[in-house]
C-alpha cells in the first residue's frame, strides 16, 4: 500500500512539473527577446530604428495545406531579395463566403463560430515558424472587410443578416458577431505554437496585428469605426501587451482635411471617401501604435498611366500620411500598395519613383502587393512582381531588392 502511494506521489510530482514547464511558453517572454517597439516615431528593434521593405504573402497559410512547395519558393524568394517583414493573413472564415464557397479544399482555420480547424492552426504554425528560422517578421490581420477567405461577410452570414457582404453597420451592431470576433483574437493571441513552443502574444517573429483588412463603413459617421479600432486594441492589448497594434486601413478621410496637400492631388476622391473611415482620426487613437495607408493609384481615381499626376499624387499621399503619424509621434507603414500594368513598363516607372522617394523621405515601412515565384499567384493580380517564375520580372524584381537593400540600412 505504501509503495502505490509512492508511485502516485511520484506521479503526481511530475505531472505538477510537466504543467510548470509547460506553462512557460505562455507567461512573459524572456527579457532577451526583442519585439518591434515604437520610440519618437520611430519603429525600434534591438534598441535601434528600424526601417523596412517587404511583401504582402496573404496566402501562405493556406498554401501550407494546397502546395507547400509554393511556400518554400516564396519564402525561398524573400530570403534571396532581403525582405524582413511579410504580412499575411492570419484567418480564414467559414465556406460561405470568398474562395472557400467555391472550393472546400481550402485550409479554412474557423469552420464555425468559435470552432477551430486545429490542421488550419498548426499551417499557421508552420508558416510563422518557417518565416522566424529564415529571420523575417509577420503583420497579421485578425478579419477581412472583403468577402475573400470570409471576412465579414462570413460572420454576418453565421448571425442571418440578410445582406451580409461588406455590411459593416450589421457587423458592429451584432453583441453576437462582436463576441465571435473577439473570441478568435483571444484564441490566436494564446495560441501556443506547437512547432515553437512560443504563444503567439509572445512571439518575437510577429511584428504586429491589425485590427482588419482595408475596413470601412461607407457613409457612416468615421466616428463609429475611430471608436471601434479604440474598443478592439484595447481588447488586443489586454492579452498581449508585447506587439504593436495598427488598423489595417486604407488611409481614406472624410471631407478633405487641411493637413493633406490637396493642390498636390488631381483627384481628391480619397481625401473625401465618405467611407466612413478617417485615417487621421483612427491614427491618433492612443492604443493604435501607427499609421497605415494603401496606394492603389487607378482604385483611388489617377488613371492608368503613369503620367506626372499620377506621380505627383504618389508622393503627396506617402508624405501626407506619414507627416501626419509623425505629427502625432507615431511611424507610417505603406501597408500595400500596387500597380495592376503586369509588369510593363509604367509599373517599372510607378514603382522606381516611389521607391526612391521612400528611401529619400525614410519611410518606416513598405508591402508591395506582392513578390511572388508561384505561377498562380503571379497572374492574381497586374502589381505583382513573379521572379523567379511566372512573367520573371528581372527589372522588377532587381530593383525591387535593391531598394528592399537601401531601406534595411536606413538607421
Amino acid at each position: 500500500m505504501k509503495s502505490i502511494f509512492f508511485l502516485l506521489l511520484i506521479n503526481v510530482s511530475l505531472l505538477f512539473l510537466m504543467l510548470s514547464c509547460g506553462s512557460t511558453t505562455d507567461s512573459e517572454p524572456d527579457n532577451n527577446v526583442q519585439f518591434v517597439k515604437v520610440r519618437d516615431g520611430d519603429f525600434i528593434l534591438a534598441d535601434k530604428p528600424f526601417h523596412f521593405a517587404g511583401t504582402n504573402a496573404y496566402y501562405l497559410p493556406n498554401y501550407q495545406k494546397l502546395d507547400t512547395a509554393a511556400v518554400e519558393r516564396a519564402f525561398d524568394a524573400f530570403e534571396a531579395a532581403g525582405i524582413r517583414v511579410v504580412r499575411m493573413w492570419g484567418f480564414y472564415d467559414g465556406y460561405d463566403c470568398g474562395y472557400s464557397a467555391q472550393d472546400p479544399s481550402e485550409n479554412v482555420i474557423q469552420t464555425a463560430p468559435g470552432e477551430y480547424s486545429e490542421e488550419a492552426l498548426q499551417d499557421l504554425d508552420q508558416v510563422i515558424a518557417k518565416g522566424k528560422e529564415r529571420g523575417m517578421m509577420f503583420i497579421m490581420p485578425f478579419i477581412n472587410y472583403w468577402n475573400q477567405l470570409g471576412g465579414l461577410c462570413q460572420y454576418n452570414t453565421w448571425a442571418g443578416v440578410q445582406d451580409p457582404s461588406t455590411n459593416m453597420e450589421a457587423f458592429l451592431n451584432s453583441e453576437t458577431t462582436q463576441n465571435w470576433y473577439k473570441n478568435y483574437i483571444s484564441t490566436l493571441l494564446n495560441r501556443v505554437n506547437t512547432v515553437t513552443g512560443v504563444a503567439y502574444k509572445n512571439e518575437p517573429a510577429i511584428f504586429s496585428w491589425q485590427i482588419i483588412n482595408e475596413g470601412r463603413n461607407s457613409g457612416r459617421d468615421p466616428e463609429i469605426l475611430r471608436d471601434w479600432y479604440q474598443e478592439i486594441a484595447r481588447f488586443i492589448k489586454s492579452i498581449d501587451k508585447n506587439h504593436l497594434v495598427g488598423t489595417g486601413e486604407e488611409g481614406f478621410d472624410e471631407r478633405v482635411p487641411s493637413e493633406y496637400s490637396e493642390s498636390n492631388y488631381s483627384n481628391t476622391y480619397a481625401l473625401r471617401a465618405n467611407e466612413g473611415t478617417s485615417y487621421i482620426l483612427n491614427t491618433a487613437i492612443p492604443e493604435i501604435d501607427y499609421g497605415n495607408a494603401h496606394w492603389y493609384a487607378p482604385d483611388y481615381g489617377f488613371g492608368s498611366n503613369a503620367s506626372q499626376n499620377l506621380l505627383d499624387a504618389q508622393k503627396a499621399w506617402i508624405e501626407d500620411h506619414q507627416q501626419i503619424a509623425e505629427d502625432l509621434g507615431k511611424p507610417f507603414i505603406l501597408g500595400e500598395y500596387g500597380f495592376p500594368g503586369w509588369g510593363d513598363e509604367r509599373t517599372l516607372t510607378i514603382y522606381t519613383e516611389l521607391w526612391k522617394f521612400a528611401e529619400e523621405t525614410k519611410l518606416d515601412g513598405s508591402l508591395l502587393w506582392q513578390l511572388t515565384p508561384d505561377y498562380v499567384k503571379c497572374w492574381e493580380f497586374g502589381g505583382n512582381i513573379c521572379w523567379p517564375a511566372g512573367r520573371e520580372d528581372e527589372a522588377l524584381y532587381n530593383n525591387f531588392a535593391q531598394h528592399i537593400e537601401r531601406m534595411n540600412s536606413i538607421r
